[in-house]
């Protein structure tokens, strides 16, 4: 493979490429590396139209099908988006949605003072078992009447930001699910329970590709990546009273924290 410099409309330079066709590495692989190191450089900037199929075919020698598969597999990586009628852009980056001041309570039900940014709320009954109950440190199965399981999802600037999981044991609020709802307020919900509030909080963060139906959830692109957040809770007797997931599109969101020493 060989390069030369191209400048572009914006003044920036990047390798002209010519494919190789005797190369190992198949054509549409060496088309989707010149076209991200294009849009990477800002050869093609964000929202701005690339080429056509019938463009690049010509200019490049390639048939439909090997311009079609690199195109398809930069659309799925959130490279580019195909608009309907228009053509194929350089996807605009995302606004990113700050959250500042964040902690393990961050995304806790029972921490909450209101219940405004909870969208989607839904609330049902589940059993103990093996994986929850060694959560909250509780007796397997037996003995105990089980959790609720709260969903819902915060919403961003440009759609859903966070889709939540929470789950809380029903001895610790048995009138939670009626609580909800009622839409009753947080703080008559949470009155006289001051024994099973939060006081303590650890979390765990992880990133991970995300799932056909988390994309979907999230409006994601396919393959991308998911920023998680677990947080177990502890109340002032030390018992748990609240386990959270919360899963999070990496590139919407910016996780603020921040820490002092004295």
């Amino acid at each position: 493979m060989t390069a030369e410099r191209t400048a572009g409309s914006n003044g920036r330079q990047v390798s002209n490429m010519k494919l190789n066709k005797r190369s190992s590495q198949p054509l549409y692989a060496q088309l989707k590396d010149l076209l991200q190191e294009r849009i990477e450089s800002g050869f093609y900037g964000a929202g701005e139209q690339i080429p056509s199929e019938q463009v690049l075919c010509k200019e490049l020698d390639l048939s439909r099908p090997t311009v079609r598969q690199a195109i398809a597999e930069l659309v799925s990586e959130g490279y580019l988006e195909i608009i309907k009628g228009k053509g194929t852009f350089v996807a605009a980056e995302p606004s990113k949605t700050e959250i500042r001041g964040f902690s393990p309570f961050t995304f806790s039900l029972l921490a909450a003072r209101q219940l405004e940014d909870f969208q989607n709320l839904t609330i049902e009954r589940v059993q103990g078992d093996a994986e929850k109950d060694q959560i909250f440190e509780l007796s397997e199965g037996a003995g105990h009447p089980g959790y609720w399981s709260i969903r819902w999802q915060m919403a961003g600037e440009d759609g859903t930001l966070a889709v939540c999981h929470s789950l809380v044991p029903i001895y610790m609020f048995p009138e939670l699910a009626a609580d909800l709802e009622a839409e009753r307020r947080m703080i008559d919900i949470t009155a006289n329970k001051y024994a099973y509030l939060p006081q303590k909080a650890s979390a765990r963060l992880m990133v991970r590709t995300a799932t056909r139906q988390e994309t979907e959830s999230l409006e994601m692109d396919r393959l991308s990546q998911l920023l998680i957040v677990q947080s177990k809770l502890k109340s002032r007797s030390g018992n748990c009273c609240e386990y959270v997931t919360s899963m999070m599109r990496s590139d919407a969101v910016i996780l603020a924290m921040d820490a002092g020493r004295s």
